[in-house]
């Protein structure tokens, strides 16, 4: 059991001998965060991919709407790269 004492100097020597528990907190500390960070960038791309492949088909196959000779993916990606930088409300 760690309990608070007076004296620094027993406070280091008691995390010295604890120090493998102090490494494993912090360890898993640092792994939650950037695997949640991670996990954040793919979740944005395969977001807007997933938008891209939609509305490729929805209104490029589908409807049939005209591109006047640009590639459909290429048109929709640049109609929907501008909302895609905005933050989540």
């Amino acid at each position: 059991m760690i309990q608070a004492r007076g004296r620094t100097g027993e406070y280091w020597s008691e995390l010295w001998r604890c120090r493998e528990l102090f490494y494993f907190l912090a360890w898993r500390d640092v792994l939650v965060r950037y695997k949640q960070t991670v996990l954040g960038i793919a979740w944005a791309l395969v977001k807007a991919l997933a938008t891209l492949l939609v509305l490729t088909v929805v209104f490029g196959r589908v409807a049939g709407m005209s591109s006047a000779g640009v590639p459909y993916p290429l048109l929709v990606f640049a109609a929907v790269l501008p909302g895609s930088s905005s933050p989540a409300l």
